[in-house]
């Protein structure tokens, strides 16, 4: 059974965003992790609304669904069914001016794949886990400022 912490939605599509938020959104297999990172981060980031999953399948449905709303897509790199790499690139060639991190406890940084990734704006940030809570929510407001001041230029 999949987890996901979703807000209330209005007519089935929608989110219910108070303030005209933007959806950060975090993907992750392990549930504590998007228990703990969902809750630092909704508490300490003005204007936006967080959304969890732990099954990358549905995440990708409910941005699909909602694209136009989302700012930032945190996902973990190793997850069953659609990993975080093949996460993000749906993400971008859905709404390319989406933010994106990627996380792992692996040393993804080598990869080739993941070098490539980063050069073509798939990925925007990554995170080493284990992070700390204050480095989690530095990063993301700093990934939120550049989508909306990407916004304002667009």
């Amino acid at each position: 059974m999949a987890y996901s912490h979703v807000p209330e939605m209005a007519g089935g599509v929608e989110p219910l965003l108070s303030n005209n938020n933007k959806i950060v959104s975090i993907v992750d297999d392990e549930l504590d992790i998007i228990e703990l990172f969902h809750y630092a981060i909704s508490g300490s980031i003005e204007g936006i609304s967080v959304v969890s999953f732990n099954d990358p399948v549905v995440a990708l449905e409910h941005f699909t669904d909602n694209k136009q709303v989302y700012a930032l897509v945190i996902s973990d790199l190793r997850m069953p069914g659609l990993n975080g790499l093949e996460l993000l690139k749906k993400v971008k060639s859905i709404n390319p001016n989406v933010r994106t991190i990627l996380m792992s406890a692996y040393n993804f940084e080598e990869d080739e794949l993941f070098q490539r990734y980063m050069k073509e704006g798939i990925i925007d940030s990554s995170i080493q886990k284990p992070v700390t809570i204050n480095a989690l929510c530095q990063r993301v407001r700093d990934e939120f400022q550049a989508y909306q001041l990407a916004s304002l230029l667009n």
